[in-house]
């Protein structure tokens, strides 16, 4: 009985302190010193390397690691939502990316005329800016 309790007892610290680990330090925290926390957290010690249960510190690290990929993941998803032309390659300097293109000339014709044709283009003489885009390469608010 007392051994169950003890073992609760160090289940409830080692969840609090991996809680701790990935919420209060999420900022700061690398990849080193994530697996420094776990292993700490799980009581390692370089003289228990033979006898130690690597595999409560490792799923403790990739359980933090799964969370950072998540909110990584979900940074992205906004990102490209906002952002399409970054979905597609050779797109992101694109300023007319999603845009109505306009033609640059008002009208064009060809005649024929005898034995041959003749072909005439006239241009605008503005082009009105639809493709400008004045806002940052971000287009998030």
């Amino acid at each position: 009985m007392r051994e169950t309790l003890i073992a609760f007892g160090l289940l409830i610290v080692s969840v609090i302190l991996w809680l701790w680990v990935v919420t209060a330090q999420a900022q700061d925290i690398t990849n080193n010193t994530a697996i420094k926390g776990c292993l700490a957290i799980h009581g390692y010690h370089p003289k228990d390397f033979d006898t130690f249960n690597f595999n409560k510190a490792s799923s403790c690290y990739h359980n933090w690691r799964t969370e950072q990929d998540r909110i990584e993941l979900a940074e992205l998803r906004d990102f490209l939502k906002h952002n399409p032309r970054y979905r597609y390659p050779g797109q992101s300097n694109n300023r007319c990316f999603g845009k109505e293109r306009e033609m640059p000339f008002e009208s064009a014709y060809i005649e024929r005329m005898g034995n041959g044709f003749r072909a005439g283009v006239t241009y605008k003489d503005k082009m009105p800016g639809n493709c400008f885009e004045s806002a940052p390469w971000d287009n998030r608010n």
